[in-house]
């Protein structure tokens, strides 16, 4: 008689001898009680604990059951001891929350693992895992954020270095393209778990807007006027300039300014106020000519632009850096244009300038 053991219950197993055409035939009869009934069992025959060599690690155990993965959409089942030490399967989140153009965000959720856990992130291009084969090139999230078609040891990351709760940017992706990605954990030897759920998102475009105005908003005119020009005083434009600019680029973008350089009369050709930096309230200076930022929430004003009250910046034939952001924007801001007449220069009602503002993105 031999004896099975199923949840503190022993089970005698019963056998039977038949004899079969002369020969003799050994039937075991299933274990069972009233309550319960083992449909399968084996006896183990010993096994191996982590034998190994320089390169390779094994193992194993004999007289387990073996078959194959059961399965659904959402689960798996896989027999065996092996399967039981594996680390939990991990999920991760992919998101765009800045209009990023190269880069996605990232954070991934432990599932109770351990702090000494691994993680490795697998990426799928334009289209999702299907029946475990990603339809392009398989990608992995390398241990400097870049993508590569390799998965090194190095590349495994602990969930504090991928930015723990906080997560961290996929880097150089491409603008307006959907990505897949999922992960997977170990911790020490045979725990490597099986590859997550995934997530997507999607880079947006590389963009630029700017838009230059003379009065309330984007649209309302380009032309702006000095009220009058008293020998010897400083006279503000009105209305003042406006403008706006928004950029996704990584390094943010600047604001130029530039014109002829003075303000000069086409009735009186030798009438000419010419532009300079300057406090055109003091009274050494007797003429001249620019510009003042009265308001920028997000820039950074060039020195020569940020004065106040009559303190302006040259607005020259050279190309000067009005406005400055480091990184994406979408701001807007106010600028002044300021004058003074000598009492020498000549009486008109047509001194004009053109000054020419632009905005460049740096991607």
């Amino acid at each position: 008689m031999a004896r099975g053991r199923l949840k503190g219950i022993f089970l005698l197993i019963g056998v039977t001898l038949a004899m079969v055409a002369g020969g003799a035939t050994v039937l075991a009869a299933l274990p069972s009680t009233t309550n319960y009934e083992l449909n399968s069992y084996g006896f183990g025959s010993g096994g191996t604990s982590n034998s190994s060599t320089g390169n390779y690690s094994l193992e194993g155990i004999t007289g387990e059951i073996s078959s194959q993965a059961d399965s659904t959409t959402t689960y798996t089942l896989k027999p065996g001891y092996v399967e039981t030490q594996q680390a939990n399967v991990p999920k991760v989140t992919l998101s765009n929350p800045s209009n990023y153009y190269d880069k996605l965000l990232f954070v991934l959720d432990q599932q109770g693992n351990p702090t000494d856990a691994l993680y490795a992130l697998q990426v799928c291009v334009g289209a999702d895992w299907v029946a475990g084969s990603c339809g392009t090139t398989t990608l992995y999230v390398k241990s400097d954020h870049t993508l590569g078609s390799t998965l090194n040891i190095t590349d495994y990351q602990t969930y504090s270095s991928w930015g723990s709760g906080s997560g961290n940017t996929i880097i150089g992706l491409t603008p307006g393209t959907t990505y897949y990605i999922r992960a997977k954990a170990t911790q020490g030897k045979f725990t490597e778990s099986a590859y997550g759920p995934s997530s997507n998102a999607t880079t947006s475009s590389q963009s630029i807007s700017f838009c230059l105005f003379a009065g309330a908003s984007c649209g309302s005119g380009s032309t702006t006027s000095f009220s009058g020009l008293v020998a010897g005083s400083a006279s503000a434009s009105s209305p003042n300039l406006g403008l706006t600019f928004s950029t996704n680029a990584d390094s943010g973008g600047s604001v130029y300014i530039y014109s002829t350089g003075k303000l000069q009369s086409v009735a009186h050709p030798a009438g000419i106020i010419n532009s300079a930096t300057a406090d055109l309230s003091l009274s050494g200076v007797t003429s001249g000519y620019g510009a003042r930022v009265t308001s920028a929430p997000s820039f950074t004003i060039t020195p020569i632009y940020a004065g106040s009250g009559n303190n302006v910046g040259i607005i020259s034939t050279t190309i000067n850096t009005m406005l400055d952001s480091a990184s994406p924007i979408n701001s807007s801001a106010t600028i002044q244009l300021q004058a003074k007449a000598s009492n020498t220069t000549p009486a008109a009602t047509d001194y004009a300038d053109t000054a020419t503002v632009i905005a460049a993105a740096r991607f």
